[in-house]
């Protein structure tokens, strides 16, 4: 039986948010830019420059911990295109809302990785907990995010 190696897991799991931040999310927000021609711009500008940072901080991570930033998408993360054309509001922040909750669980599930495994990657203790910190920023970052898909396709509902 071949024992998991934690360190490439979190590697690979630093690489598919690095590239759910560059190119998913990037790609699903100026979908919905294109098909709502100025609606809702402020929500979606929101979302696009969060994720324009997020991918910064996850670069500066990837760069200190000597992993590769991805130029493919990472295993498990198939190539999705995004076809808003003739979808309602709704639809278009409900699926942009579905990447926020996946961003922000696997946040936190690296916030929750083994001290050692944090150490192997990070040998300098505070680059560790300046890491951490940096991880649970980027789960409230979702968080608030999911928030504002909430309620603009709560919004949504009540006008139908």
């Amino acid at each position: 039986m071949q024992k998991i190696n934690q360190k490439e897991i979190l590697a690979l799991n630093l690489q598919r948010m690095y590239w759910i931040e560059t190119e998913m999310e990037q790609l699903v927000t100026w979908e919905a830019k294109i098909e709502l021609e100025g609606e809702h711009k402020e929500a979606l500008e929101t979302l696009s420059n969060d994720s324009d940072n997020h991918a910064l901080i996850l670069e500066k991570w990837l760069n200190i911990a000597n992993i590769d930033l991805p130029k493919s998408p990472p295993r498990g993360i198939p190539l999705k295109g995004f076809d808003f054309n003739r979808i309602n509001v709704f639809e278009m922040f409900s699926e942009i809302r579905k990447y926020e909750i996946l961003a922000r669980d696997t946040y936190h599930s690296i916030t929750s990785a083994e001290p050692n495994v944090l150490e192997e990657a990070f040998p300098d203790e505070e680059n560790r907990e300046e890491f951490i910190k940096d991880m649970k920023h980027l789960v409230a970052e979702e968080e608030r995010h999911k928030r504002i898909c909430d309620e603009k396709i709560g919004g949504f509902a009540r006008v139908l």
